[in-house]
C-alpha cells in the first residue's frame, strides 16, 4: 500500500526469508561460514542456534543459494514426526520411492542405496532440519545413527540442526551426549547491536529501492528499545510504521508513529525487551539499592537532628539549586558539540559489515562496507567557484608543520572540506575528479574500477590496509574531514582544505574520530564477500592472484571454484596478515592480496602520495 508513495519497489520489511533481503552483520557473516565450513567437512552435525526471529532461517535459505552445483539437500521444515514419518519426509525430499509397508529399517535401507548412488556421482547430500528444538529424544537418535551411512573411507551425509536456544538444553542431556560429539560446527545468533540497526534498515530500505532516510536517529533508537534488536520484530514495527507514516502523509516515521505501530504488533502493552535473567537481577540490584538509600536517609537524619552537619549543609544545596538553569545549559550544550559522536548520515552512506576486524589491528571496533559503491550516494556539493572547481586552491603549499595555526580553518565549510578531500584522493589513484560531473563520488570510482569502504576504526588500522583515506578529525572542537596521505610510528601527512602538512602521530590519534573512508580495487564481477563455493570472475581472479602472492604462475583453464584447496589458502594468507581466519573473501582480504601482487596503488608510505 504504501510502496509506490515512498518509491518502493516492493515491501522492504516482509517477514518472509528472502536471501537478497539478508543482512550480513557479523554474526550473520561467522554463522553462514560455520555453515559452509561444517558441510565441506566428511560427515556429522553442523548446529545454528538462536532466538526466535534472530534469522537463522534466512541465513539457511542464504546457504542453499550458495551450495556448489553437486550438492543435493533435503530439508524438513516441520520435524514434529514419528521415526518412520521422518524417514518417509527424508526419502521425499531425495526422491526415494516410498516402501509399500514402511518400517524403520526398509527406510533406512533406501536411504542408504540412494546416498551411495549420489556418491558414486561425485555428489554430496546435505540434510537441513528447521525447528530442530521440537525432534524428541528418539527422532534425534535416529538422525545420529543416519550419520554412521558411510563407505570404507568417507560419510554419505551431513546434517544441518537449526534451532532455538531450547535445542541446546535438548542436546546437553546425558542420552544425547554421543551425538553432542558428532558436532563439528556451532553458531548462537544473537540480537543486533544498536550500532547495527541503522545499518540494518538501511540495507533493507536500499534493497527494496529506497535511498533516502526516512527512520531518524531518536526513531531508531526508540525501534531499538521497542524490538530488542530481533530482526523479525523489527520487520513488524517498521511495517507498521511507513504504513502509518505514508496515512499520514509524511516523509519520516515519527515517534509517536513508532511508537503507535509497535501497540498493534504488541497489543496496547509494549514490552520491555530485557530478559528475565536480566529482569531479576535488576530487582535485585533495586532491592539493595532501596535498601541502602534507606539506610543513608536515616542515617542523615539522625545526624542532623543531633546538629552533627549543621546549617552548612543546607547552604550547599541551597546554593546548588539558585545555580542557574541558563548557564548549565550552555556548559552541556558546549561540552555536547565537542564529544558527541561525529557519524556518517544516510545522505553521505551506508555501512553493512564484511569481515571481522583483526585481532591485532587496533582497539575500536570495525564497521566494514559491502555495499561497495554506496558510501556516498548523494551528491557531493559543487565548489562555488571556477578556481576551485578546477583544482586545488592556490593556497596549496606543502608546509611541514601543523602548529601553524593558519592550517586549521577558524569556520570552516565541511561539505567544502569534503570535496577538497576526495579530489585530492581520486588525484592519489592518478584519476581526475571533477564533482560537476559526476556528484555521486562512490559511482564515480566505480566507474573507475574501484570502490569506496567505510570502515570504524584507528589510525593503526588504516595503516594495515595502507591506502589513503578521508577521515574525521577533531582539532581544538572543531570537526574536520582531512585526508591522511602518508602515516608511520611518528607522524601522519595529510591534505586539509588545499594544504598539506605534517602532523605528530600522538596528535593524529588524539584527534582521531574513529571513521574513514578509502578507494579500493575490487576484482571484476565482485559484488559481495567470495565464499566457499562461488565461482565465477572474481574467483579467478583470486586463484591468480593468490598464485602471485605464492610467487607462482596459474596454468588452470579458468572458471575456478572456491573450493576447499583455495580456501585453505585463502585462511594461510589471511593469518599471515592478521586478518580474521574465515576464508571468506571481503574487502580487507582483497586489500591484502592487491598490496601483495600490484605496483600501481597509492601507499601510505610517502609524503603526498
Amino acid at each position: 500500500m504504501y510502496c509506490d508513495y515512498f518509491g518502493l519497489r516492493e515491501s522492504p520489511f516482509s517477514i518472509a526469508p528472502n536471501p537478497r533481503y539478508l543482512f550480513m552483520s557479523e554474526q550473520h557473516q561467522e554463522a553462514l561460514a560455520h555453515l559452509l565450513y561444517g558441510i565441506t567437512i566428511d560427515g556429522g552435525f553442523v548446529l545454528l542456534t538462536g532466538e526466535v526471529g534472530t534469522g537463522k532461517t534466512t541465513v539457511a535459505r542464504q546457504l542453499l543459494e550458495q551450495l556448489p552445483s553437486d550438492t543435493d539437500v533435503a530439508v524438513i521444515l516441520n520435524p514434529k514426526q514419528s521415526v518412520v514419518e521422518l524417514l518417509q519426509s527424508i526419502c521425499d525430499e531425495l526422491n526415494v520411492p516410498s516402501c509399500e509397508i514402511p518400517s524403520v529399517k526398509s527406510l533406512v535401507d533406501r536411504i542408504q542405496q540412494e546416498l551411495l548412488r549420489r556418491y558414486a556421482e561425485g555428489r554430496n547430500t546435505v540434510l537441513l532440519i528447521d525447528e530442530a528444538q521440537q525432534l524428541s529424544v528418539d527422532l534425534l537418535e535416529q538422525i545420529r545413527l543416519l550419520t554412521n551411512l558411510e563407505t570404507s573411507e568417507h560419510k554419505l551425509l551431513n546434517i544441518i540442526l537449526l534451532g532455538q536456544p531450547e535445542l541446546l538444553e535438548l542436546l546437553a542431556r546425558a542420552e544425547l551426549r554421543q551425538l553432542s560429539q558428532r558436532i563439528t560446527a556451532r553458531y548462537h545468533l544473537g540480537p543486533l547491536t544498536l550500532k547495527e540497526l541503522p545499518l540494518y534498515i538501511r540495507h533493507r530500505l536500499s534493497v527494496a529501492g529506497m535511498s533516502r532516510p526516512v527512520f531518524p536517529e531518536p526513531v531508531l533508537k526508540q525501534l531499538y528499545r521497542l524490538s530488542g534488536g530481533l530482526p523479525r520484530l523489527i520487520n513488524l514495527i517498521g511495517d507498521r510504521a511507513l504504513l502509518g507514516t505514508y496515512v499520514q502523509k509524511q516523509n519520516e516515521v515519527s515517534l509517536q508513529t513508532l511508537k503507535q505501530a509497535a501497540r498493534e504488533v504488541f497489543g496496547e502493552d509494549i514490552p520491555d525487551p530485557i530478559s528475565s535473567r536480566m529482569s531479576k537481577r535488576m530487582i535485585l540490584t533495586a532491592a539493595v539499592l532501596v535498601g541502602l538509600l534507606a539506610w543513608g536517609t536515616g542515617l542523615m537524619l539522625s545526624m542532623l537532628y543531633k546538629g552533627e552537619l549543621g546549617g552548612r549543609w543546607f547552604e550547599q544545596v541551597s546554593g546548588w539549586l539558585d545555580m542557574p538553569a541558563e548557564a548549565s545549559s550552555k556548559e552541556l550544550t558546549a561540552i555536547e558539540q565537542i564529544t558527541k559522536p561525529v557519524s556518517v548520515s544516510a545522505e553521505r552512506g551506508e555501512h553493512l559489515k564484511a569481515e571481522s576486524m583483526p585481532s591485532s589491528a587496533n582497539a575500536l571496533p570495525v564497521v566494514e562496507s559491502t555495499v561497495l559503491a554506496s558510501v556516498t550516494r548523494s551528491p557531493v556539493p559543487l565548489l562555488q567557484d571556477s578556481s576551485a572547481a578546477g583544482g586545488v586552491s592556490q593556497d596549496n603549499k606543502a608546509v611541514k608543520d601543523a602548529s601553524d595555526m593558519a592550517l586549521w580553518p577558524t569556520d570552516p565549510d565541511p561539505d567544502l572540506l569534503l570535496v577538497l578531500a576526495y579530489r585530492r584522493l581520486f588525484k592519489a589513484w592518478q584519476i581526475d575528479y571533477d564533482p560537476r560531473q559526476q556528484p555521486v563520488v562512490c559511482d564515480f570510482a566505480e566507474v573507475n574500477g574501484l570502490a569506496c569502504l567505510s570502515l570504524d576504526g584507528g589510525a593503526d588500522l588504516l595503516k594495515q590496509l595502507d591506502r589513503p583515506a578521508v577521515a574525521g578529525f577533531t582539532h581544538k572542537g572543531q570537526h574536520y574531514e582531512l585526508l591522511v596521505l602518508s602515516l608511520d610510528a611518528m607522524r601522519a601527512w595529510v591534505f586539509l582544505d588545499g594544504r598539506e602538512f605534517s602532523l605528530p602521530r600522538s596528535d593524529l590519534d588524539g584527534g582521531w574520530e574513529g571513521r574513514f573512508t578509502l578507494l579500493w580495487r575490487p576484482p571484476p564481477d565482485y559484488s559481495a564477500p567470495i565464499w566457499p563455493g562461488a565461482s565465477g570472475d572474481s574467483v579467478d581472479w583470486l586463484e591468480q592472484h593468490l598464485a602471485r602472492a605464492e610467487g607462482k604462475v596459474v596454468t588452470g583453464t579458468g572458471r575456478a571454484r572456491y573450493n576447499t584447496a583455495m580456501v585453505e589458502q585463502v585462511r594461510s594468507f589471511q593469518r599471515s596478515k592478521g586478518l580474521n581466519v574465515d576464508g571468506v573473501v571481503g574487502p580487507r582480504t582483497v586489500i591484502m592480496l592487491n598490496s601483495v601482487t600490484q605496483d600501481d596503488l597509492p601507499r601510505l608510505d610517502e609524503p603526498g602520495s
